[in-house]
């Protein structure tokens, strides 16, 4: 009983984050100027848009590669779009049990799908953040620090398996000493930078070309949209979680509300789209 009230209060505060977001958007923008904004599109933007993200899905895929049994890329990459649509649309993250089905009937078995999954993570979080911050000193006009933590994040990875060390599981202990070498924790890291790198470029690009918002201020946003998704109780599809992180480091770092707002929208919707359409590639030519 208690467990279903959890539930229904969980469910309760996305619809609840949703439509207050959507009335937010009305009251602030109204939906005649993101129509407008909207014919603002460059069409050769989106499909270059799409062709980037869609290069994010590879490089997710082939890091997929370097830490499972498995190596056959397009079920990778199947995989990969499935465990992201879910992800997208299914609210309180239960998208991710996705993952251990579909490997399972791959005959993956789950202890070695777990750690794979749980390290894979830990690259994103470290990954994501180290995005953020390089982006964000790069808004302040501070490069140097943006080195700094491109070379330092990856050492946290290291925490991380010195930790795996003390989980006294023959799976943990083998994934702990065959796979997480010095070489795979490094392109580990690179892939999960360059996966960010093709899908925050993505987000810029569809922006319409009334919206004045600059290439490291697009990527701050997007960055502060991602962290969002590691939120356990998120707005439905996202809708004004993602938005509020997204727009919200803009209107902290001075940006207006309007551009914040329907930067967004437009990348918000690019995504759902985006995932939606890569999933259906997937379903219609990638099943055998």
């Amino acid at each position: 009983m208690k467990k279903k009230a959890i539930k229904i209060f969980e469910l309760l505060v996305s619809l609840t984050v949703t439509f207050g977001f959507v009335y937010l958007f009305y009251k602030v923008i109204g939906f005649g100027k993101f129509i407008r904004f909207f014919s603002e599109i460059n069409p050769i933007n989106i499909l270059t848009a799409f062709i980037l993200y869609t290069g994010s899905y590879i490089t997710r895929a082939f890091r997929w590669k370097i830490v499972l049994s498995l190596k056959e890329f397009k079920k990778l990459f199947k995989i990969t779009a499935f465990n992201t649509v879910f992800n997208i649309f299914l609210p309180f993250r239960t998208g991710e049990l996705s993952f251990f089905y579909m490997l399972k009937k791959e005959n993956i078995p789950f202890s070695e799908s777990a750690v794979s999954f749980f390290s894979v993570r830990v690259f994103d979080a470290i990954s994501l953040f180290s995005v953020f911050g390089i982006t964000l000193f790069l808004f302040l006009n501070k490069p140097v620090l943006s080195i700094i933590v491109f070379i330092s994040a990856p050492f946290s990875f290291f925490i991380f398996q010195f930790l795996l060390r003390y989980i006294k599981h023959e799976k943990v202990q083998e994934f702990e000493k065959t796979t997480l070498n010095f070489k795979n924790i490094s392109v580990l890291y690179l892939l999960s930078i360059f996966t960010f790198f093709l899908k925050f470029t993505a987000f810029y690009l569809v922006l319409p070309k009334g919206i004045k918002l600059s290439f490291v201020e697009s990527f701050l946003a997007s960055s502060a949209g991602d962290i969002t998704t590691i939120l356990p109780i998120h707005g439905i599809a996202g809708i004004g979680t993602y938005e509020g992180g997204f727009a919200g480091i803009l209107i902290l770092l001075g940006i207006d509300k309007q551009t914040a707002l329907l930067s967004s929208v437009f990348v918000h919707i690019f995504m759902l789209v985006g995932a939606a359409l890569i999933a259906g590639f997937s379903y219609l030519f990638l099943r055998k």
